[in-house]
């Protein structure tokens, strides 16, 4: 009854037209209108406070909470974490978005993107001779990409970077030579950003990913 009750719940929230910092009705009209005890009201606005939707406020009751993007990226992370997913399934969610988000990536970079993008780049090449720095600049860098898009629904997706680029799934890339090449294959992206070619972006993104 409560996983009923706490998805009726949730589609009344998504129903009801009510935004952040709305008070959600008081739980003896919330328990009338599912016709259910107030305990299990309370019960289910518990579960929905936890999971970072709801919040109780002075004098004011129980309001819609403002979405924590940190809040919904940890927990975005976790549930990827946890999810058993294979790594060849996850590799072609990533080359379905970074191919599929390059013309936000072409249209949407700034000047300041390409800054950080020039940054991180310069740091790759003082750690090419260190593996671990150099795959947390790895991944750094397609995270970059993908921020490029302004879009903070699609940044949720760089979740699934950190999990990719573990160690278990990396061991033939750690060496010298694959640094370099994934090196200069960074350095040619941002070349091609530099000059809004989309068509040459989309081809060696596909070609910078396939082999990982």
């Amino acid at each position: 009854m409560q996983q009923l009750l706490i998805e009726r719940f949730q589609n009344y929230l998504l129903d009801s037209g009510l935004s952040t910092g709305d008070p959600i009705p008081k739980e003896i009209e919330l328990a009338e209108m599912f016709e259910v005890s107030r305990s299990d009201i309370r019960e289910v606005i518990q579960h929905f406070a936890q999971l970072g939707l709801l919040k109780r406020v002075k004098k004011r009751g129980t309001v819609i909470q403002e979405l924590n993007e940190e809040a919904l990226n940890r927990s975005f992370s976790f549930c990827l974490q946890m999810g058993g997913f294979y790594f060849e399934e996850m590799k072609e969610v990533r080359i379905i978005m970074e191919t599929a988000i390059a013309p936000l990536i072409v249209s949407r970079i700034t000047p300041e993107n390409l800054e950080k993008l020039d940054r991180n780049l310069q740091e790759q090449f003082a750690a090419l001779d260190d593996s671990v720095r150099f795959e947390e600049l790895d991944s750094q860098f397609h995270a970059l990409l993908f921020s490029c898009c302004q879009n903070r629904l699609l940044s949720l997706f760089t979740n699934l970077l950190p999990i990719l680029f573990q160690k278990k799934y990396r061991e033939r890339l750690l060496s010298r030579s694959w640094r370099e090449i994934g090196y200069h294959s960074h350095c040619k992206l941002v070349e091609v950003l530099r000059n809004h070619d989309l068509a040459l972006f989309k081809e060696l993104i596909l070609q910078h990913i396939m082999p990982t």
